[in-house]
């Protein structure tokens, strides 16, 4: 994706408050694009992306751990119940590479943001 489309996504996910971390991983985990410099490696985007695509019960985001309570192949939506580190929201684009979004607990909840998301990647 190019670096203008993403940047229209991100502008879009910021219709609401608590978007924070946005980023673009590719098919095979690799980092594409991300909104701004934050710590996120490629071994922690594959290790998430595995976590998404085996449906293992939970993910690791800055060394936080989110509860995974939704995913299927084109939606994902995870939080961090214990120390309200706020939500992993994702969706598949049509390209097929997936877009990720770490979000706070505001404006939407868990499940509108992955509704949202999901909008947002195929629109």
């Amino acid at each position: 994706m190019e670096q203008q489309k993403f940047d229209a996504l991100v502008e879009a996910l910021h219709e609401h408050d608590g978007i924070e971390e946005v980023f673009l991983l590719s098919k095979e985990g690799e980092v594409v694009n991300k909104n701004s410099d934050f710590p996120l490696s490629n071994e922690d985007a594959k290790a998430m992306l595995n976590a998404w695509k085996s449906k293992e019960q939970a993910l690791t985001f800055q060394g936080h751990r989110f509860a995974i309570l939704k995913n299927d192949e084109i939606q994902l939506a995870a939080k961090n119940i214990g120390a309200g580190k706020g939500n992993i929201i994702g969706s598949i684009n049509r390209e097929g590479e997936y877009l990720i979004a770490h979000t706070r607990d505001e404006d939407l909840i868990l499940l509108e943001w992955s509704i949202f998301i999901n909008k947002v990647a195929w629109s």
